[in-house]
């Protein structure tokens, strides 16, 4: 049992999520010790923030070196009109704290690279890829193979999502590296366009399976019942996340696709950490 109480405003303010049997007091006090990184403030990385920080997550740094743009405000749900010409992480910031007064909210105005992301995502819990081009996927698919930190993906362009999550502990499914070398990946909302309720629906599922991961891992020992399967039991160990599968969701014609990504053997980036 994890040792962290929660205070009866813990329990008046998370009431709803307590009530489910993946999270319960057990769950929600891992995820009040939990640190994850938000790389990317656009239309994922706002709503998937608001979330994180709304579940209770006791700390949250947000990644981003843009500036709102008007073009942004359809989709970017932090953001109104008062908020262009503001720095992404400053504006986010002050949105945040309305929400939850509690979470620790550290914000780098960074464009995240291969140079600083071992930095960023150092000591967290997970990292929450946002970010809206495949060059700086593959560099935080990089950082977190090495630092063998919990990794959430997801995407949007046009009407369709997509999104996977990667353990990146050296188990059998593949990493990002893996997936780009074996399918063709389009993510470029820039030039294709986009719906804004559909990079919702993305936010809303990566959002998801990192507090769902967060809430099953015992942050104080490092024990995840899926990561470790020898590790000793949590009352709420059943919350299953689906690791090395890519989701893409066809939002306009509710058709949905899955399939799971196998290691790639002449990957550079996961198979050199066997």
């Amino acid at each position: 049992m994890n040792n962290v109480d929660l205070s009866s405003d813990d329990i008046s303010r998370y009431s709803r999520q307590l009530l489910l049997d993946d999270i319960d007091e057990t769950g929600q006090a891992n995820i009040k010790q939990a640190y994850a990184v938000v790389i990317g403030l656009g239309g994922l990385g706002s709503l998937v923030a608001r979330y994180l920080v709304g579940a209770g997550i006791g700390k949250v740094l947000l990644v981003d070196s843009d500036t709102v743009e008007k073009s942004n405000i359809h989709r970017q749900v932090l953001f109104n009109q008062d908020h262009i010409g503001q720095h992404k992480t400053q504006a986010s910031y002050a949105q945040l704290r309305l929400v939850n007064p509690y979470t620790q909210i550290e914000l780098a105005e960074n464009q995240a690279n291969s140079s600083n992301l071992p930095s960023l995502i150092s000591g967290a819990h997970c990292v929450l890829d946002c970010s809206d081009n495949i060059t700086t996927r593959k560099a935080i698919n990089a950082a977190c193979v090495n630092q063998r930190t919990a990794l959430f993906i997801a995407a949007a362009s046009q009407y369709s999502w997509q999104a996977i999550n990667l353990r990146c502990n050296g188990s059998d499914s593949g990493c990002y590296a893996c997936l780009l070398a074996q399918t063709t990946v389009q993510e470029d909302c820039m030039s294709q366009g986009i719906l804004g309720p559909v990079v919702g629906m993305a936010a809303c599922f990566q959002a998801t399976q990192a507090l769902l991961y967060l809430a099953s891992t015992n942050v104080e020992s490092g024990v995840n019942p899926e990561a470790n399967p020898s590790a000793e039991p949590k009352a709420n160990s059943e919350t299953q996340n689906t690791w090395g599968k890519y989701y893409i969701m066809n939002a306009a014609t509710a058709q949905f696709q899955s399939f799971s990504l196998p290691a790639y053997k002449h990957c550079e980036v996961c198979q050199c950490h066997k």
